[in-house]
């Protein structure tokens, strides 16, 4: 599903003018990247958590050159799907 079809479908379920949507839609991607970024998790009820994770410095090791190289630490993004998705995605 592409950004537009999404919006179009949120338009058609909520009677909400397609500009009224792409306005909720940015301003929500906004908010929860702000929060991301500050270090803070969001929580969607029903959805999951995204929260940023630290990876660890380390060690890897190049087969071409044969050599150790350091890979410094970074925050990656972190999902934990809710419950509730869980059980609609495993429903038969």
């Amino acid at each position: 599903m592409t950004n537009k079809e999404f919006m179009e479908k949120v338009s058609t379920k909520t009677s909400f003018e397609m500009e009224d949507v792409k306005v909720l839609s940015a301003v929500l991607t906004e908010v929860v990247l702000d929060q991301i970024v500050d270090g803070n998790s969001v929580a969607i009820q029903g959805f999951g958590v995204f929260e940023p994770r630290e990876k660890a410095r380390r060690k890897m090791y190049n087969p071409t050159s044969k050599s150790f190289i350091v890979v410094p630490s970074k925050t990656t993004l972190g999902y934990k799907m809710s419950a509730a998705l869980k059980d609609r995605l495993n429903m038969e």
